[in-house]
């Protein structure tokens, strides 16, 4: 896994217009067949093909060895810091840094560990080792530095009120969660709940409307759909209240209107204001009931942050990933996006992933991008996707540009997501697929096995 130099795509909100095709999907019971599953012989092609836990299971024997090399604990690192295993990724990229690499190695090891500290809301940290990657050749954008200096020393995701909060959602028109929440203690506004979203992001006409203070000299840029650049403004709300849940010193980008409209059911133009991305996300173990329409949220302390051993939630470009498999093959990662009506593939790993169909077919539904951008593309038909213990068989998915997520699969949406209660837990780094009646049952962590 090559990690790049900063944080500058931004891939969230994807609708789709005039076919009806895309919703038809049957859901049954995962059966995994241990001999599909393609490993790596050494920890760098582990990493490489996903399989980040099995990489992990070797850290003792990568410990036990008298002579550590930089390659070893460099991938090591990285799937450590992949899985959300803090602690141990900055010990062995640190490490790794001791060993006195060459100079390219040494600035993506300084990546790695930027990314860590911007993971855990270490910003001086995480632009020291930014500045540091930079002077050893690497591009990490002046923008993201500036962000990141703006917001050294500032104590965000203060969080206050209850432990949980159940709020009434929506999902329909289009099929994207929604929910309502008050920003800066007085403005209430419909929420999306998108996980593909890096950052939370407000219009420029709530912005005004807020009186927001952008953070002096930040503006960076975003990339939509077809790899439009976008520009926008980040500034720090001074609180989001979900539920009965406040949390103060809320980072988020400002983009133009126009790129936050979108047309569904033919004409019907529909407005997005506000969406709670991922870097908002992470703070919280999120369950989304869309057989009730409710959404319950729990705080997470940091004795809730301890990585399940067959956790399938992982963290890439700063965006969740689950893990799973495709027509009974794997491992593969997936952006989980529930910012997405639609799961699509990755038109770029096409020729890596186990479909039988040789050439995409043309679809006629039109998909929408957060930008204004529109496209009509190919698709594969009769794909089935696994995540967690179920499958589901789409009888056509769409394709999408990769752009910064080179090494995805696909992005994992709605139309696949609302089959189930979602639990999106970032302190067991899972994401847990309820199917109707049944509860789910966390087993204590001695009882936990890791997924092989």
């Amino acid at each position: 896994m090559r990690f790049r130099g900063t944080l500058v795509f931004c891939f969230p909100v994807l609708l789709l217009a005039g076919c009806s095709l895309y919703s038809d999907v049957s859901i049954s019971p995962l059966n995994i067949n241990p001999m599909q599953i393609d490993r790596g012989s050494d920890l760098q092609s582990m990493v490489n093909k996903s399989d980040y836990l099995r990489a992990i299971e070797f850290e003792p024997t990568i410990e036990a060895r008298q002579r550590k090399s930089v390659v070893d604990l460099q991938a090591l690192g990285n799937a450590e810091l992949i899985a959300g295993r803090y602690d141990e990724a900055r010990r062995h990229l640190r490490a790794a840094i001791d060993k006195e690499p060459f100079r390219e190695t040494r600035a993506h090891i300084e990546w790695s560990l930027s990314q860590l500290e911007y993971l855990t809301n270490n910003y001086a940290a995480s632009l020291d080792w930014a500045q540091a990657a930079t002077a050893h050749g690497l591009t990490v954008k002046q923008w993201h530095q500036d962000y990141l200096a703006a917001l050294s020393g500032v104590q965000i995701y203060r969080a206050s009120g209850l432990a949980s909060s159940q709020i009434a959602m929506r999902y329909s028109r289009p099929d994207v969660p929604r929910i309502e929440v008050r920003l800066n203690g007085h403005k209430t506004v419909s929420a999306v709940i998108d996980t593909g979203a890096v950052t939370s992001i407000a219009s420029q006409r709530l912005a005004d409307e807020l009186s927001l203070r952008t953070l002096p000299g930040v503006r960076g840029t975003f990339y939509g759909l077809l790899g439009e650049p976008i520009p926008v403004e980040f500034a720090l709300l001074d609180s989001v209240t979900v539920g009965d849940i406040v949390v103060e010193n809320v980072p988020i980008a400002i983009m133009p209107d126009d790129k936050m409209q979108f047309v569904v059911n033919g004409r019907r133009e529909f407005k997005l204001d506000f969406l709670l991305g991922a870097n908002f996300l992470k703070e919280f173990r999120t369950d989304l009931d869309f057989a009730r329409s409710v959404v319950t949220f729990k705080r997470l302390t940091p004795a809730d942050r301890h990585p399940a051993p067959n956790q399938n939630l992982f963290i890439q470009s700063f965006r969740p990933f689950v893990r799973g498999t495709m027509n009974g093959h794997g491992w593969y990662v997936f952006v989980l996006d529930t910012g997405s009506e639609i799961t699509f593939l990755n038109e770029k790993q096409i020729m890596n992933l186990p479909i039988s169909q040789i050439a995409p077919r043309v679809h006629s539904a039109l998909l929408q991008g957060l930008g204004g951008s529109q496209k009509r593309g190919g698709r594969i038909d009769d794909v089935e996707i696994g995540i967690d213990r179920w499958a589901g068989t789409f009888r056509s998915v769409p394709m999408y540009s990769s752009g910064e997520q080179e090494n995805a699969a696909g992005i994992i949406g709605e139309n696949f997501l609302k089959h189930f209660r979602v639990i999106i837990d970032y302190g067991r780094m899972r994401v847990d697929l309820v199917r109707g009646n049944s509860a789910l049952v966390v087993p204590p962590p001695n009882a936990l096995t890791a997924t092989r």
